[in-house]
């Protein structure tokens, strides 16, 4: 999931890009800005994280971890730290939009942006498998889309994406709201 640990980080970011004038007016945890942020990070981002290690764990350690030697317990935090993710680039963007840095924080989005594509180069014969740990290691896997693997990366990308653009464009409603006062 390094991946989606960084596209979760660019996301927060790209929220309080979204958001600058309602933090500037009343900071970063005034509503309604920051109850969207945090929606979005409890109705996608938890979700979709729980699933990937409670179902697809060989996957989502990218076949380099072995599933079976994680104990189960191990899901809880690592669910809670991609929530987090989302929910730290809002407050790391907030910081910068209250500091006038909006360069550096576009800079930051586009540095979190590109971990993501590199992410995904480095790993990608990795991402387009799908097996076991051990059937990876002995060369045994299917095509991502023949089986619910890919499915399942199709429906929770585009999922993290439609509700993405959805808190994008009612945190720039709100902030078009914000600079009318």
């Amino acid at each position: 999931m390094l991946v989606a640990l960084w596209v979760q980080l660019a996301l927060g970011l790209l929220f309080a890009r979204a958001g600058r004038d309602r933090i500037k007016a009343d900071g970063p945890s005034a509503p309604p800005a920051v109850l969207l942020v945090l929606a979005n990070a409890a109705i996608i981002t938890l979700p979709v994280a729980l699933y990937f290690y409670g179902v697809q764990p060989a996957w989502t350690w990218h076949y380099l971890v072995d599933p079976a030697k994680v104990p189960a317990l191990a899901i809880i935090p690592l669910v809670v730290a991609h929530g987090l993710v989302v929910v730290g680039g809002w407050y790391l963007g907030a910081a910068l939009v209250r500091a006038d840095k909006g360069r550096v924080l576009l800079y930051a989005l586009g540095a979190a942006a590109l971990g993501a594509v590199v992410s995904v180069a480095a790993l990608f014969p990795r991402l387009t498998a799908a097996s076991s740990y051990r059937g990876y290691a002995a060369g045994v896997v299917a095509r991502l889309m023949s089986v619910e693997l890919g499915w399942a990366i199709l429906v929770s990308a585009v999922a993290t994406a439609a509700a993405g653009g959805y808190v994008v464009f009612e945190l720039s409603r709100d902030s078009r709201r914000v600079r009318a006062r």
